[in-house]
């Protein structure tokens, strides 16, 4: 943050901690979502393909919905980790790192596609529900988005 700061003109930082949350999760997810995309491509070169000789032909396809949930993951779980260290809630960050864990964990299920992809994005979800609060969302407007009703806040949309 000091380099940012070091770097304006007016001495603040151009960017909140919120903000910078964002950005340093986003920029994990897009990298971790790059890597994966990487070695799914390389495995889709040969010398064998997967698939060919009885193997799930959902290889590549389970792959990309796990790569997308793991580039949300990490996401969220950087508004989390920013969060717990700004209020030094420890917790947060142990929660952040064991639930990284599961998800990593779960891709020794791969070949059962369906006992790694439905946990991580029950996880998925939950973590995003944390973020949303965590970031200053209310659970009310949670749950009536959930629901399908509209916000009691924002203003009514006329044709």
């Amino acid at each position: 943050m000091e380099g940012l700061v070091a770097l304006s003109e007016d001495g603040c930082s151009p960017i909140s901690i919120q903000q910078m949350a964002y950005v340093a999760g986003l920029g994990f997810g897009l990298m971790s979502g790059a890597f994966s995309m990487i070695n799914l491509l390389a495995d889709a070169l040969g010398p064998g393909t997967v698939g060919i000789h009885g193997d799930s032909q959902l290889y590549f396809l389970t792959s990309a919905f796990m790569t997308m949930v793991m580039i949300f993951l990490h996401t969220f779980w950087g508004i989390l980790f920013f969060h717990g260290c700004e209020t030094q809630h420890w917790w947060e960050i142990a929660a952040v790192v064991l639930t990284h864990l599961i998800v990593s964990g779960l891709t020794f299920w791969n070949p059962l596609y369906v006992g790694s992809l439905v946990p991580a994005y029950l996880l998925m979800f939950a973590t995003a529900a944390w973020a949303y609060v965590l970031s200053g969302g209310c659970v009310g407007n949670l749950l009536r988005f959930l629901q399908g009703q509209q916000s009691q806040t924002s203003p009514q949309l006329t044709s």
